[in-house]
């Protein structure tokens, strides 16, 4: 989706907003630690989808409607064409697996 300039600028700043979180690359260490292929770290909460669903900071985010996520872009690109539920596969540091899932509006 583009906004009236023609680019995502805006649209990928209010996916951020919506989802109220801020996210990290996880190292090759800590993927091979808890043997995942793929994520990206919740570092921050504020008020949003995530936060609302439940998720809690450190939740490393595996894929996202069935697709892998490895950056913080990826889970913009998954996002930006998406319309209703979101389903969000993870596990968080000490190794349990979570699942969430919300609506996008």
């Amino acid at each position: 989706m583009k906004n009236s300039s023609g680019t995502t600028d805006v649209v990928n700043k209010n996916i951020s907003e919506v989802l109220g979180a801020t996210f990290s690359e996880i190292s090759a260490e800590k993927k091979k630690e808890l043997n995942i292929e793929s994520g990206v770290e919740v570092t921050d909460l504020q008020s949003g989808k995530l936060l609302r669903a439940g998720v809690k900071k450190g939740f490393i985010i595996t894929h996202i409607n069935r697709e892998k996520v490895n950056t913080p872009k990826d889970i913009q690109d998954i996002l930006k064409d998406t319309h209703g539920g979101v389903y969000l596969q993870g596990v968080y540091p000490d190794g349990n697996v979570a699942y969430y899932a919300f609506g996008l509006e």
